[in-house]
């Protein structure tokens, strides 16, 4: 990445090795496990549930491995980085919209409403304020992940424990992700893998717990 300091000329900063490694194979895998869902979802309703999903999944990990992987001019990441911090907010909306559509009812459209509302502002913030700060960023993310806790005794009902448990544990992955963006710790081998692949191997995590859960909730429109 090209960083520069104040009062110095412009330098070229070290990036760690494996900077946006994890992203590029989950693309991989992503696109495969959208194109899967798609074949699978036994109805018009979840096949659409699937589409949306499966593209806001792989778009994530695409943009995310297009803007990490190369070194870009300062322009260039400006709006790479807008990119990247709007596919979040798509991904999340885009994994709230099979849930919804499960709840169903005024129930599920409100909780559509407001994942896809939030999701618009947070890329309306992602494009207008790109240099927010990382904490502010983070919180929001957050904020918005966790909207589903008043449905989730309903989700129970209709998915069962199991399901509600891997739906839990990779809202608490992408929780932990985002407190390690924010905190930028721990930082074990900054030269080869920093914070920043910490917080990109939790996002994978969080993200294959989801899938599974999420494969659930298709099969089940």
């Amino acid at each position: 990445m090209i960083e520069i300091a104040s009062h110095e000329a412009p330098r070229v900063a070290e990036k760690p090795l494996l900077r946006g490694v994890s992203h590029e194979i989950a693309a991989v895998i992503g696109l495969a496990a959208w194109l899967a869902l798609a074949i699978l979802a036994p109805s018009a309703r979840a096949r659409g549930a699937a589409n949306v999903y499966g593209a806001s999944l792989f778009a994530l990990f695409a943009v995310s491995a297009l803007y990490h992987r190369p070194t870009w001019p300062p322009r260039a990441r400006r709006w790479m980085r807008r990119l990247d911090h709007s596919a979040i907010f798509l991904l999340i909306a885009g994994t709230y919209t099979p849930f919804c559509l499960v709840l169903g009812g005024a129930r599920g459209d409100a909780l559509l409403a407001i994942a896809w509302g939030g999701a618009a502002l947070g890329i309306l913030q992602s494009v207008l304020w790109v240099r927010a700060p990382k904490p502010l960023i983070a919180a929001v993310y957050v904020l918005l992940g966790w909207v589903i806790l008043p449905v989730m005794p309903a989700l129970l009902a209709r998915l069962g424990p199991g399901a509600v448990a891997l739906l839990g544990a990779g809202g608490i992955a992408y929780s932990l992700g985002a407190v390690v963006y924010a905190a930028r710790r721990p930082d074990p081998f900054p030269r080869v893998f920093g914070y920043h692949e910490i917080f990109h191997a939790l996002v994978v995590v969080a993200a294959g717990l989801h899938l599974a859960v999420t494969t659930r909730a298709i099969l089940a429109l």
